[in-house]
């Protein structure tokens, strides 16, 4: 005698349900500087002397990227002699890096998708003591994010 055994399975379901989940991050501001061009040094003439400055227009150009919303500042280097300040210009901003031990002038630039691209307009404000010569480029500048 044989017998059969006939299994019937039942179908098994998983279970399912739902659930929020908040996700954030947290993004890093970054801001990188790169100096296009720069006059390696300056000349100084007599004639420069006697005006008391040197106009260098377009002396410096460069790219900044950044992804800081709330924008960026470029900071220059206290100048150094024959150099009493220099005026820098750049996008309607002018400031004055005088000489001294810090970091202390900046110009604001705000949030812009992509970067920006500038060039800097400088006038050298020659010290009393100022004589002709060729000097180094005195104006070193750098990016950092607000």
């Amino acid at each position: 005698m044989a017998i059969a055994v006939i299994a019937i399975a039942n179908p098994i379901y998983a279970g399912s349900s739902t659930a929020e989940m908040t996700v954030t991050a947290r993004v890093i501001a970054r801001t990188i500087l790169s100096v296009n061009s720069q006059p390696a040094s300056v000349n100084v003439t007599a004639d420069d002397i006697l005006r008391g400055y040197v106009d260098v227009p377009q002396a410096m150009t460069f790219t900044v990227r950044s992804n800081a919303r709330d924008g960026y500042a470029l900071s220059f280097q206290p100048v150094n002699f024959p150099f009493s300040a220099a005026d820098v210009e750049w996008n309607g901003q002018t400031t004055v890096v005088q000489s001294g031990n810090s970091w202390a002038a900046s110009m604001i630039h705000p949030y812009q998708q992509g970067g920006s691209v500038g060039a800097l307009t400088v006038r050298l404000r020659l010290a009393a003591a100022a004589e002709p010569g060729t000097y180094s480029w005195p104006v070193q500048v750098a990016a950092n994010s607000l």
